[in-house]
């Protein structure tokens, strides 16, 4: 192991020594090389190493990029600002790697500054689901600072590699829809079904290895459809942030939490709460709810003193109040509060 890079997920719940990765410069550069291959549109990032700059706020070492310029930014707000800073002053385009949450919380800080912006930025992200209003509001927010936004989803393994799929279309519900990047996963279920469609086993085949695997991956026509592990994500909770607007990403994190039948939605930082418990969040967002399930927002410390929560960690989306079955939404009770 000596002179190697061992790479731990900051996602990974294991304690196990010797589930680690270890960063290959080759394997991955050929990734790289695959990756611009399957989605042209990233080759102006990484065909020529002097014109991007790589914004690094990944919380575990990745590799695959050794020929390009990186800024390592530790998850720090002023490091990652000056690194977009310096990538504007040099007209570079930006590789932006980041996680959902803790990427677009960065984003929105450095768009409360007065900088000038790079003309491009590529959102590298994975870890867990974008939300397709998250990454909207994103998208207009660095338009109107003349900054146009580019998204790649990736899906990895932990304990295997990064980016053995990845997505930059959604279809008409908003799904990701990935392509298999890396050969050494193997992804050989039939089409079934009057949809062409299929749902794969919970299990995977990586380099000739079965090993197991927390989240369902289905075969869809076009390419793959991920369901993230039940336990963290439930799909009334998913279909919940889609109703997000982008005043509801401004003042709250995305990390929540059900309390006494109650949904505690995390402040930013330096964000005041409006007081008013229903009113916590926008209109649509506030319809779609379950009937009877208030929100209310908690301050940025707080939350965190209450829940424990790190950028680090994944947030679980996977509330009761979005699988009790036969609830209605919470219309008339908005209305009411109106």
């Amino acid at each position: 192991m000596n002179g190697k890079i061992l790479s731990y997920s900051a996602g990974s719940t294991s304690l196990d020594p010797y589930k680690f990765r270890v960063i290959d410069s080759g394997q991955p550069a050929e990734k790289m090389q695959r990756l611009v291959s399957t989605f042209p549109a990233l080759q102006p990032f990484f065909v020529d190493p002097s014109q991007s700059l790589v914004v690094d706020a990944y919380p575990a070492s990745l590799g695959g990029m050794e020929s390009m310029t990186r800024v390592i930014t530790y998850l720090h707000p002023p490091t990652c600002i000056r690194a977009l800073r310096l990538a504007t002053a040099e007209n570079r385009r930006v590789v932006f790697v980041a996680q959902p949450l803790a990427g677009a919380d960065l984003l929105i800080q450095a768009l409360g500054t007065q900088m000038d912006w790079p003309s491009e930025l590529l959102w590298a992200t994975g870890g867990y689901h974008l939300p397709a209003s998250l990454q909207r509001s994103v998208d207009g927010w660095l338009a109107e600072r003349g900054c146009r936004l580019s998204v790649l989803q990736a899906y990895g393994v932990a304990e295997l590699d990064h980016t053995l799929l990845a997505s930059m279309h959604r279809d008409q519900e908003s799904r990701p829809i990935y392509q298999l990047v890396d050969p050494r996963l193997e992804l050989d279920a039939e089409q079934t079904g009057g949809r062409g469609d299929s749902e794969l086993s919970d299990h995977l085949r990586f380099g000739g290895e079965e090993l197991p695997n927390h989240d369902r991956i289905e075969s869809v026509v076009g390419g793959y459809c991920i369901h993230g592990n039940p336990s963290l994500y439930c799909e009334g909770a998913l279909q919940w942030l889609e109703q997000w607007q982008p005043e509801d990403w401004l003042k709250h994190t995305g990390y929540w939490t059900e309390r006494g039948r109650v949904i505690e939605l995390q402040q930013r930082a330096g964000r005041s709460s409006s007081g008013s418990t229903l009113n916590s969040v926008s209109w649509p967002a506030m319809t779609s709810l379950p009937t009877g399930v208030p929100c209310q927002s908690v301050d940025h410390y707080e939350f965190m003193s209450r829940n424990g929560m790190s950028w680090m960690e994944k947030p679980k989306w996977n509330s009761a109040a979005f699988t009790q079955p036969g609830e209605q939404t919470n219309v008339l009770r908005a209305a009411a509060a109106a």
